[in-house]
């Protein structure tokens, strides 16, 4: 962010005007206040300007500052020594914002493992009903049901066939596609064929899934 010009001195405070505003800090310590330009108005960070219409110390020292040097004119030069002094808040606020990262990392790793555990947790139970519920669509024979909290499914899964040792397979011509300048197992053919026949074919393994069990609830369902 550019500065439009250095500082100047305005009774207890230093003041440093940018293009979107002031920073107002005390000679005494404290933290540094914000000021914000708007084109009607002064609106500062503060405390007292959050909680009151009035105008705050800060936006009377900014108001007494554009008074005694308009935009026309020349504004005060930085010293050497105020330089140096900015140097140290800038080095202070690194310092300040290293331990608030720091801080919040800590408080994310505490957070991920609270999360971590009560999910561990929930899932846990919910293996349980959803066990329960699994057997008795099988019990009943259902593939799809119905019910007040929502609907229940069931649904086969295709076999996976992994493939041990492509070059094996590439012999099977069945079982070949031609890329460019290339030879490929044709995925598509063998997972049919060997669903259609139960063969597993050589240089592969079947490889057979159990049903996907499945449940949909429905709106405000708890």
């Amino acid at each position: 962010m550019e500065l439009m010009q250095t500082s100047i001195e305005m009774q207890s405070f230093t003041i440093i005007e940018s293009e979107n505003g002031f920073l107002v800090s005390g000679d005494f310590g404290g933290n540094a206040v914000e000021v914000h330009r708007t084109d009607t108005r002064f609106q500062c960070q503060c405390f007292i300007a959050q909680v009151s219409d009035s105008e705050c110390e800060h936006v009377r020292a900014v108001q007494d500052y554009l008074s005694l040097h308009p935009p026309q004119e020349e504004r005060p030069m930085l010293s050497q020594a105020d330089a140096d002094l900015y140097l140290g808040k800038l080095a202070k606020l690194d310092t300040i914002e290293g331990r608030n990262l720091e801080s919040a990392n800590s408080q994310i790793d505490r957070i991920k493992l609270w999360l971590e555990m009560e999910t561990e947790k929930i899932t846990r139970q919910k293996d349980f009903y959803i066990q329960a519920l699994d057997n008795f669509m099988h019990m009943n024979e259902y593939s799809t049901k119905r019910l007040v909290n929502g609907t229940l499914s069931i649904r086969s899964q295709q076999p996976e066939i992994l493939i041990k040792d492509e070059d094996t397979v590439l012999r099977d011509d069945r079982f070949v596609r031609i890329i460019p300048e290339k030879h490929t197992v044709d995925k598509a053919a063998l997972r049919k064929y060997c669903t259609q026949t139960g063969e597993e074919i050589p240089g592969t393994e079947i490889i057979l899934k159990p049903h996907k069990f499945s449940y949909k609830l429905n709106r405000g369902a708890e």
